[in-house]
């Protein structure tokens, strides 16, 4: 799976670049996240650049991660997501558990 990361702002945004077809694919992801909170890094922000489709193992290893960077008192959220990922996770209610924003530019500051 190619991950694209850079930082914005208080938040480490990582761009997923590939189609999701297997929950093993996340588990780079879930490796990266956890470094990032072993650095103090506690806000981080997940895009989905190419994929068009999310299913249900992606969705529960995102909010295993979301538990995992809460408890270190962060913020996990999801940007920029496709109009077809969009109406997924707000089908499935995933919009009341991880914050989507439309853009990076639409991340809050974070108060640590």
């Amino acid at each position: 799976m190619k991950i694209e990361m850079h930082s914005h702002g208080d938040y480490q945004v990582l761009r997923i670049e590939d189609e999701l077809t297997v929950i093993s694919d996340l588990s780079e992801l879930t490796f990266i996240i956890e470094g990032y909170l072993k650095q103090g890094k506690r806000s981080i922000a997940v895009g989905f650049t190419t994929t068009s489709y999310i299913y249900s193992g992606a969705v529960a290893v995102l909010i295993n991660c979301l538990k995992k960077v809460k408890r270190e008192g962060g913020d996990l959220c999801i940007i920029e997501p496709n109009p077809e990922i969009l109406s997924i996770l707000n089908l499935i209610n995933v919009n009341k558990i991880i914050n989507i924003y439309e853009s990076e530019d639409d991340l809050p500051q974070m108060p640590y």
